[in-house]
């Protein structure tokens, strides 16, 4: 299974653990947008970093729609 890195703030016992690397799963992901992603949880999650959506965009391209989550313009498009 290939994994990105992803830094992502972690906040744990009120301790702030900012940069922590996340290993992010392609599979944990329906759809990426430019924006950021929709997980198999059905939340979306904003990318950290421009670095983060250029890396996945590139691996995983069939998971990518290269415009914004909310663009009312692809509303319909999957």
């Amino acid at each position: 299974m290939r994994k990105i890195s992803i830094a992502a703030g972690i906040v744990a016992a009120g301790l702030s653990l900012a940069g922590a690397a996340v290993a992010l799963e392609a599979s944990q992901v329906t759809v990426a947008y430019a924006d950021g992603y929709t997980g198999t949880d059905g939340q979306f999650h904003a990318w950290e970093s421009r670095a983060d959506a250029q890396e996945f965009r590139a691996k995983h391209a069939d998971q990518y729609r290269a415009w914004r989550h909310d663009d009312p313009r692809h509303k319909d498009d999957k």
